[in-house]
């Protein structure tokens, strides 16, 4: 039986005998994708528990619009032209509409990268600014419940008119993705996102929760601090095709988000598998392996001890954070890794220790854009250059493999047993 894993822009194909028990795991898609002007157009007439947009902005207000950045699949460039058409017309002028990039520590998108994720026309005409830790300014706007003083980028707290805009999916410390989470990290300081993500060793601090989530509930509390007057919310399916908007308030947004990212992407698996073949769910989840990790990490709840993990992730940009390399390079075990970061805790560096701690337990197989040296002895993975030939090289030494799962999703999948 053949299968297709997304890789980069691409896909790689993988065949395996029917000798073996395979289960394939994948989220859903429909059959036909709904029509992407018909699903902004009800969302923007239909705002959910909010008046609609128009009755929010009016002629002589500032206004923010905070967007995702290249590292999330948020269709932003085919949704914010439809947003910035309904401000022109309620008499707002480019000049009073600044759109500001959730990077939270992320590297600040350079000019074609800008253009791809907006597109030309906006970016010549609007004011872009990305949330950057070291030439931002931040002000304070309170201390959370657990006690964490928390700033926040000038340029949205002063805005008469707060929007949003993110793609709402599974995230593997904060529960999920979207909303909440474009304030923080997204336009959070360094100092308030390293204190936040500090909490991700929480029990908690996990895949799909949220109301004991501690990471999730400061992020909540900083959004109710600081306020949002317009939120859009997207999800996405296993094509990465759009097939839910809300707009309206951000809570009702986030309720309907979450919902059906639990249909597309919530799935009981039918044994412990001896090997998981998986992918980062292409580009943009594959750009770097900072964010092809949470594949990995996916993998790793489920999987037998020493187990074996596939991993199909392009990483055309590297490894996608210094911090995470050195890191890496510096410490040897997880252990070393964790005890460092609960005594300072360093954003970036926190993808060291999942890393460390999934080579410890698991034997990885990575197929990638990195030199096949580097992987193996920078990386302590096993360096293949697809996905196929990892396979047939775990199956050629290890003759007791006989449950096989596949997961094209790796990085937005929940799975469970």
């Amino acid at each position: 039986m053949q299968y297709a894993l997304p890789y980069g822009k691409t896909t790689q194909l993988i065949s395996i005998p029917e000798s073996y028990s395979v289960e394939f795991v994948l989220g859903l898609s429909t059959q036909k994708s709904p029509d992407l002007k018909v699903l902004i157009e009800k969302a923007f007439s239909n705002p959910l528990d909010s008046a609609p947009i128009s009755d929010i902005v009016h002629t002589g207000n500032s206004v923010v619009i905070v967007v995702d950045d290249y590292t999330r699949p948020c269709p932003t460039k085919q949704l914010l032209p439809h947003l910035l058409r309904i401000l022109k017309k309620l008499g707002i002028p480019a000049s009073d509409i600044t759109i500001l990039i959730a990077t939270g520590t992320h590297h600040s998108p350079n000019q074609d990268q800008l253009k791809q994720l907006l597109g030309k026309r906006i970016v010549q005409e609007y004011k872009v600014v990305s949330n950057d830790n070291k030439t931002s300014e931040y002000v304070p706007i309170g201390r959370s419940t657990f006690d964490h003083e928390m700033s926040i980028n000038k340029i949205y707290v002063d805005a008469d008119v707060k929007i949003i805009l993110s793609d709402i999916e599974y995230h593997y410390f904060a529960g999920f993705g979207g909303t909440r989470k474009s304030i923080l990290p997204g336009i959070a300081s360094k100092v308030t996102i390293q204190q936040n993500h500090a909490m991700m060793f929480d029990e908690h601090a996990a895949t799909g929760e949220l109301e004991k989530n501690p990471v999730s509930i400061e992020m909540q509390e900083a959004f109710n601090m600081v306020g949002c007057d317009f939120c859009i919310g997207v999800v996405l399916d296993q094509d990465h095709q759009v097939v839910g908007i809300w707009t309206g308030d951000a809570s009702k947004v986030m309720d309907q988000g979450v919902k059906m990212v639990k249909q597309l992407y919530s799935k009981k698996i039918n044994c412990e598998p001896d090997v998981i073949i998986t992918a980062a769910d292409g580009l943009p989840h594959d750009i770097n392996l900072y964010q092809s990790l949470k594949a990995l990490h996916t993998a790793s709840t489920v999987i037998k001890n020493n187990g074996s993990i596939v991993l199909a992730a392009e990483c055309k940009d590297g490894l996608g954070n210094s911090l995470y390399q050195h890191w890496l390079e510096r410490y040897g075990t997880a252990e070393e890794v964790q005890k460092q970061l609960k005594n300072h805790f360093e954003i970036g560096a926190h993808k060291a220790y999942y890393h460390r701690d999934i080579i410890e337990r698991f034997t990885v197989y990575l197929s990638s854009n990195f030199h096949s040296s580097y992987v193996q002895k920078k990386l302590g993975f096993i360096p293949m250059k697809t996905i196929q030939e990892s396979f047939n090289c775990i199956v050629s030494d290890n003759k007791d493999v006989e449950k096989i799962l596949i997961v094209p999703n790796g990085s937005t999948t929940f799975l469970f047993r």
